[in-house]
């Protein structure tokens, strides 16, 4: 006659020797990961002191004062924001910076357990002649439903490949359309910036992606960034004309 008790102790026993071994398991994926985040932020870290030297820019490991550089996506948004490894300096002959930009988020799920999720992104940033309203080019994939709620109007052009990859959010629609001329819309269709968004705020125009860069990348955003600032139309950048004197 079978026992129903035996046969239940021995499900209980198997599962009691499995846990150790699922707990084990779990402990070694930490430290593989931790080992892997580990080499991958080492690798990162000696790239970005090998690009400082070949092309004698500045480096700062962290300050402060950058997370209020700017107000539009991704700052303004999380707790805890951090601006690390901050490289400034000159590429062909023209000023840019970068840094990688963080912040942090907290969800709580159905069982009111709560999660910390950090965001990490890029920022690169060249300045303009003058400050202009705010403008910014968000490309219409993960990265803008992220960010959301960006304020401002979408724009359409009378590109239509332009209004499928991009969204354009002005503080101003006028300057908005000054600024997307034919040039700047060709250049922001080029494939080289796809995942890449453009915000022009005050006297810079910056460019975000998401993750930290180990500056690989840096010539091909600087570049873009100075194609875009050089097509958008110099009388932007004249201030308001006095009256001509009364005769």
């Amino acid at each position: 006659m079978v026992d129903p008790f035996g046969a239940a102790d021995g499900l209980i026993g198997g599962a009691f020797a499995i846990f150790p071994l699922i707990f084990v398991g779990v402990i070694v994926l930490m430290v593989v990961l931790g080992v892997r985040g580990f080499m991958a932020s080492r690798r990162r870290r000696d790239a970005i002191a090998a690009t400082v030297a070949a092309n004698h820019l500045g480096h700062l490991a962290e300050d402060p004062a950058r997370v209020t550089y700017f107000s539009s996506p991704p700052f303004g948004t999380g707790r805890r924001r951090r601006a690390r490894d901050i490289v400034w300096g000159t590429m062909g002959g023209r000023p840019f910076e970068t840094f990688a930009y963080s912040y942090e988020t907290e969800s709580r799920d159905s069982e009111g357990r709560t999660s910390t999720t950090t965001h990490t992104f890029q920022v690169t940033w060249v300045p303009l002649p003058a400050p202009l309203a705010t403008v910014r080019f968000t490309g219409d994939n993960a990265l803008l439903r992220a960010l959301g709620k960006l304020g401002g109007r979408d724009l359409d052009t009378e590109s239509h490949e332009f209004n499928q990859r991009w969204k354009v959010w002005a503080e101003d629609d006028r300057v908005a359309h000054a600024i997307l001329t034919p040039t700047v819309i060709d250049r922001l269709l080029r494939q080289d910036i796809v995942g890449r968004a453009f915000v022009v705020e005050g006297a810079a125009m910056y460019s975000y992606a998401q993750s930290a860069s180990d500056l690989a990348d840096l010539p091909l955003v600087v570049g873009a960034l100075h194609d875009l600032t050089d097509a958008i139309p110099a009388f932007l950048f004249e201030g308001p004309r006095e009256a001509d004197p009364a005769s």
